[in-house]
């Protein structure tokens, strides 16, 4: 059996990269955006599909189910001051799903197109290519947290959110794209 690294010794592979890629969202509140710039952490979808079992005489089996795309959690840098728009523009994302800038009245927009922003992550190449893109529509925090403050540490604020999001558009930018083997009755 050849030992060597097989198809991963392939000149013309291109591995991804987990420190090549961006996240922005945009349309919430009337088509604010949170540009890229800020983001600290951030992880692609993550996909879980329920099984179901089937019971027939003495055995089980099991076929796949629903498939529900999970919350995905992106962490800022909490910056003020010059070219600070983006944080305040989190913040304002936060406030129109859970107003907690006012404490009294504590509101929440109803309407989709208030809170509901699209997620925008891409990877890219080491020439600055786009590999693939992943959008996430009708997105919206699900939780957040605003981080802990620590006086033996130096590292910088965060805001966390976790975010839900309700459909999911794959595109790979590199050609060869994955394809669905469905057949019909």
């Amino acid at each position: 059996m050849n030992m060597g690294m097989g198809d991963l010794a392939n000149s013309d592979i291109v591995f991804k990269r987990k420190f090549r890629w961006t996240f922005k969202v945009d349309g919430f509140c009337s088509g604010t955006t949170i540009k890229e710039h800020f983001v600290k952490l951030a992880s692609r979808p993550n996909l879980s599909i329920e099984e179901t079992e089937i019971n027939f005489l003495n055995g089980k089996m099991w076929i796949p189910g629903q498939g529900s795309w999970e919350t995905i959690t992106v962490t800022y840098y909490d910056v003020a001051g010059g070219g600070a728009g983006e944080m305040a523009n989190v913040y304002t994302w936060i406030a129109t799903v859970y107003n907690f800038l006012d404490s009294t009245k504590l509101t929440q927009s109803s309407k989709r197109a208030d809170y509901g922003g699209k997620g925008t992550l891409k990877l890219y190449d080491g020439c600055g290519n786009s590999m693939e893109t992943w959008e996430l529509r009708h997105m919206w925090p699900q939780a957040v947290n605003f981080g802990e403050l620590d006086y033996s540490s130096s590292e910088e604020c965060t805001v966390e959110l976790t975010l839900r999001y309700s459909e999911v558009d794959y595109t790979n930018d590199c050609g060869g794209a994955p394809h669905a083997c469905c057949q019909g009755c």
